[in-house]
């Protein structure tokens, strides 16, 4: 039962993460339209942030400490820890 609760919710981060990515590409493409040079200053800033804590795509040094990644990997790494206790 457990193993399906966390492939469940692995799944769910993914399409999340992809949710959230679908909105702030929505979010630069109104900035770079109406406000050029407040885009370029979101990109660098809390567009990065936020890039950063999920997936980095934009390889921005720094990053975060734990990112979504991290902690769908760490979920994967219990799911497969299960699967060898059965």
């Amino acid at each position: 039962m457990r193993k399906i609760e966390l492939r469940n919710a692995i799944e769910r981060l993914e399409e999340l993460k992809e949710e959230i990515y679908k909105a702030l590409n929505e979010m630069k493409e109104i900035l770079r339209e109406v406000a050029p040079d407040e885009y370029e200053v979101a990109e660098r800033y809390w567009l990065a942030h936020i890039d950063g804590a999920l997936d980095n795509r934009g390889q921005w040094l720094g990053g975060s400490m734990i990112s979504c990644i991290d902690t769908i990997e760490a979920l994967e790494e219990m799911e497969m820890e299960e699967e060898w206790e059965d």
